[in-house]
């Protein structure tokens, strides 16, 4: 073995139909061993049936989601309304960004009722999370960290920020994300590293025309399908799977680290 350690994570599944085919591909072609989860995703169902056969496989976990960033794809919290009212925009859904969300001085109860709610919701959908991780890193952005920690806990739940800031995980050192040659480039990242425990995040999609229509505020549509097709390959790519089982990558589930 060459001494690397490589947690691997696909963020966003129920987001979409597109996602959770992605992640299905890039767990079971590539190295993802862990799927991240949105309760309040259009999609969670569909993720549940496409993806609830690949527990054993890879870990599930909890995306904890106080934000909804897409322009035309929009979701609102798990909660009755107007009993959370104080996290939600005008017309319900949640805010597009940390620092909306922030900017409406949100009740911190509301925001741990809806957090509360949507780890029932997707226990409820017969998902059992192994860990709890932050959509677009809520927790910091709107002083949740500690009470997230205790949730956590509570749960037994490996809570992913206190693995980073523990030096536990760490990201592959110069790893800025994929570009042209996704598979290739990762290998190259983590043969250049070395030996050490390491943290790879991607959110794979597909390109279809449903992924092609999701785009953020004042972005053109297709920017985020080809980024996302490429976070998918970085994954799944030949490349990046030989890599890993020529040098004995170790691929790792949040539950090894319990």
């Amino acid at each position: 073995m060459n001494g690397i350690r490589l947690l691997t994570r696909a963020d966003d599944a129920g987001m979409n139909t597109t996602a959770n085919q992605a992640i299905r591909a890039a767990a079971r072609q590539g190295i993802v061993r862990n799927v991240s989860v949105l309760a309040c995703g259009p999609a969670v169902k569909d993720a549940v049936e496409v993806l609830g056969d690949l527990a054993g496989t890879v870990d599930f976990g909890f995306h904890v989601c106080l934000t909804a960033e897409w322009e035309n794809l929009r979701w609102g919290p798990v909660s009755e309304k107007a009993s959370v009212a104080s996290i939600l925009r005008a017309d319900g859904t949640l805010p597009f960004t940390c620092e909306e969300l922030a900017g409406l001085s949100p009740d911190p109860d509301n925001m741990m009722a809806e957090i509360g709610a949507q780890y029932e919701y997707l226990c409820s959908l017969g998902v059992t999370p192994s860990y709890l991780d932050e959509h677009m890193g809520v927790g910091a952005a709107v002083g949740l960290t500690d009470r997230l920690e205790q949730f956590a806990r509570e749960k037994g739940l490996v809570y992913n920020r206190g693995l980073i800031a523990s030096g536990a995980v760490k990201p592959v050192p110069g790893w800025n994300g994929p570009a042209e040659h996704p598979g290739t480039e990762l290998a190259d990242a983590l043969a250049e590293a070395g030996p050490g425990t390491y943290l790879v995040v991607g959110h794979p999609a597909f390109k279809t025309p449903e992924m092609e229509r999701t785009h953020l505020p004042g972005r053109p549509t297709g920017e985020a399908m080809i980024a996302r097709n490429r976070e998918r390959r970085m994954f799944a790519d030949i490349e990046i799977v030989d890599y890993c089982d020529n040098v004995d990558v170790e691929l790792l589930r949040y539950s090894s680290f319990a």
